[in-house]
């Protein structure tokens, strides 16, 4: 799995902030990766539109969410079908 894929994974259920998406690749003993590349890694797929940032709330860090948009959805279960 890419790391681009398993942020799609750690979306599917719910909206993430950055935060909470760091904690979820740090779960992972497979897949290492640094702050810095997750928040390049959530800006290629805002660009890709892959995501999309949730302005509605924000976590007590100050962090908008991010959210898997329909092409997100697409992707992730694109993913679980092979």
């Amino acid at each position: 799995m890419t790391e681009k894929e398993f942020i799609l994974c750690c979306l599917i259920d719910d909206d993430e902030a950055l935060t909470q998406i760091v904690q979820y690749f740090d779960l992972d003993e497979e897949i290492n990766t640094s702050r810095s590349k997750i928040e390049r890694l959530l800006s290629e797929m805002l660009e890709e539109g892959y995501i999309r940032i949730n302005y509605e709330w924000q976590n007590e860090d100050n962090e908008y969410p991010y959210s898997l948009t329909d092409k997100g959805r697409d992707a992730w279960e694109r993913l679980n079908l092979e």
